[in-house]
């Protein structure tokens, strides 16, 4: 599976696998995976990335000096 970068607020950037979703609203997000099950929501100020809730299980990086939030995590193959 490809990984795909998203631009997101304040010079954050989220690489998520190619079937996900992202949706924002202000400084919020929401990942969506290939059956639209919430993979995480969280936000991003200029100095902070905030997790409200992540799936059980979930594999993510988050490299501070790029500012670059990589989930680790694949979908699922049927």
């Amino acid at each position: 599976m490809a990984n795909k970068s998203h631009g997101l607020k304040n010079g954050w950037t989220l690489i998520i696998d190619k079937s996900f979703k992202l949706f924002s609203n202000a400084n919020s997000y929401v990942i969506l995976d290939d059956e639209n099950d919430t993979v995480m929501h969280f936000s991003v100020s200029d100095s902070e990335f905030e997790v409200f809730s992540a799936n059980w299980g979930l594999n993510y990086k988050v490299i501070l000096g790029f500012k670059t939030i990589k989930i680790l995590n694949l979908p699922e193959e049927d």
